[in-house]
């Protein structure tokens, strides 16, 4: 709960528009502490690493991930995923945008940031364990991220 605390303060206290950006962010966390309390009366923490900002459209404006993987529950060790992945929340001009995935990582290629995703295998039409990758381009035009995948829920 300290950490909870200690993330939801960092949050609060960055000095700029984005602000508002947090939010969704602080839902999100509020939302898995209640899931938590509601199996047994479990602690939750959201330890470092568990919401990271990180420019994901190229603006130069920094947006957050909320990444369910990094969360702990102490009356369960995998309420927020397993073998399949995790929840990733992506937080972007107050918007909130759902993937699952098993890992996450953002490169750049041809000066855009691209968010790959590490999904399970049965994603893309092998088994659990076969390698599989989404990539997430974000669009100006279109205020949502591209790929060849269908959308992410809303």
């Amino acid at each position: 709960m300290i950490r909870l605390a200690a993330c939801l303060c960092l949050l609060a206290g960055s000095a700029s528009a984005e602000v508002t950006l947090t939010d969704p962010v602080k839902a999100i966390l509020d939302e898995a502490k209640a899931d938590c309390a509601s199996l047994d009366g479990g602690v939750f923490e959201a330890p470092e690493g568990t919401v990271a900002r990180v420019d994901l459209t190229g603006d130069g404006i920094v947006e957050f991930i909320v990444d369910a993987s990094k969360f702990v529950c102490s009356t369960s060790a995998s309420y927020w995923g397993g073998t399949g992945g995790s929840q990733l929340s992506l937080v972007i001009d107050g918007k909130r945008m759902d993937y699952f995935a098993q890992e996450w990582k953002v490169v750049a290629w041809n000066e855009a940031p691209v968010l790959l995703l590490w999904l399970n295998g049965g994603e893309c039409g092998g088994a659990g364990a076969d390698p599989c990758i989404e990539a997430l381009v974000w669009s100006d035009f279109n205020k949502a991220f591209m790929s060849v995948r269908p959308d992410a829920s809303e």
